[in-house]
């Protein structure tokens, strides 16, 4: 449990920070590139110039795995309510993102993004540690 716990984690923030597909879905799938990006911590914007999708979803989707694993209060009372509030804010983000790719097959996409990958990479990390590391 504890590789896959830190697998999906570092799956995570690959795909929801690290390496992003940009593709649109307006007339059929539309690929633009894949791009690396270190950078930014955090982006939300709810109109901008930047009319793309990213693939940032698949991220989060790992991350809310992470999440759910991570969430068994008998097993690991400790870290039971931050892994449930870990999952609430990434099931928020999953929900932001899929209402984009919607809003882009019906092409009433403006531009918005919500995208926290190193941040949540960070806190899902705290939650590992603290089940898994900083146990006596």
């Amino acid at each position: 449990m504890k590789k896959l716990s830190l697998t999906l984690l570092i799956l995570g923030l690959i795909f929801s920070q690290l390496i992003v597909m940009i593709y649109n879905l307006n007339d059929g799938f539309e690929f633009h590139k894949f791009t690396f990006r270190f950078y930014p911590l955090a982006k939300y914007s709810t109109m901008s110039l930047d009319m793309k999708l990213t693939s940032v979803l698949v991220g989060y989707i790992l991350f809310v795995i992470f999440g759910i694993l991570n969430t068994n209060k008998t097993k690991s009372p400790e870290t039971f309510k931050s892994a449930l509030m870990f999952t609430g804010i990434v099931v928020v983000l999953s929900f932001f993102e899929f209402t984009s790719i919607l809003e882009d097959i019906n092409g009433t996409f403006r531009g918005k993004h919500f995208e926290i990958g190193w941040i949540i990479f960070l806190l899902g990390l705290w939650i590992f540690s603290k089940r898994y590391i900083s146990k006596k």
